[in-house]
């Protein structure tokens, strides 16, 4: 890989078939090479002012984070950007009641000449795709009871609705503990990342397909990861962003 390269990003957003609003939020900053995405919880409203304020607050502390330190402690930066958006959402939860039970999950992510460097809590996806090889690798694993693989016998009520519970997220008086890691990139890798309203929708193997079927196109790819899931009852909001390192 040669020290000649930029990042595309090319990203989407609807509220989907069945929900008044958009408690998803996104924001892209191309020219530092981060991305940051979010999932409100605590009813319409409150979940929209919640995942604003995630990726806002994500963006902004790493907006002061010299790029080229960066890259040198990405894993660790993009973790404390999460701990400042935490930290964001509950000095309004503690200033307004009303914002009491607001939440978000929170998934960010910055591209080097090598490496994409992620970090998340909550269960808004990263994943790297390449459609040369037909591969494709999630990078994160999901903060939810599911995930934790709840016994059903021991808590039955719990069990049924494991997959929409989350164990952690931004704008919680508990402990937070967000994950980080870095991942090697190849040639033709590309990165998307996504709230549960795609992968609900839509399983791994067809999103590899997409990428394939749009490998020349990613708006359009893009476009038809967003209709896909559309076309199978668009049930929440949907988002999602697509990103690729060019080089040369």
């Amino acid at each position: 890989m040669t020290d000649n390269f930029s990042v595309q990003f090319w990203s989407l957003s609807h509220r989907g078939r069945v929900r008044r609003g958009n408690e998803d939020a996104l924001q892209v900053r191309d020219e530092r090479r981060i991305a940051a995405i979010a999932d409100g919880i605590g009813g319409s409203r409150f979940g929209e002012v919640a995942s604003q304020l995630a990726v806002d607050a994500c963006q902004e502390y790493l907006a002061n984070i010299v790029i080229e330190n960066l890259a040198k402690k990405a894993t660790r930066e993009l973790t404390n950007a999460i701990g400042y958006a935490n930290e964001t959402i509950i000095a309004l939860q503690q200033n307004d009641a009303k914002f009491r039970n607001m939440g978000s999950t929170l998934t960010c992510f910055h591209i080097d000449q090598h490496h994409v460097h992620f970090a998340w809590v909550g269960d808004s996806r990263i994943y790297v795709v390449n459609p040369v090889n037909q591969e494709i690798r999630r990078l994160t694993h999901d903060h939810t009871l599911q995930a934790q693989k709840i016994d059903s016998q021991i808590a039955p009520n719990l069990h049924k609705r494991a997959s929409s519970i989350l164990t952690q997220h931004v704008g919680s008086i508990l402990l937070l503990s967000p994950e980080s890691a870095s991942f090697s990139l190849k040639a033709g890798d590309i990165i998307l990342a996504c709230t549960d309203g795609l992968t609900d929708r839509i399983e791994d193997p067809l999103i590899l397909q997409h990428v394939i079927d749009y490998e020349s196109d990613m708006q359009a790819c893009a476009a038809s990861l967003l209709d896909r899931a559309l076309d199978r009852g668009g049930q929440d909001n949907i988002s999602l962003i697509l990103a690729q390192a060019v080089f040369g």
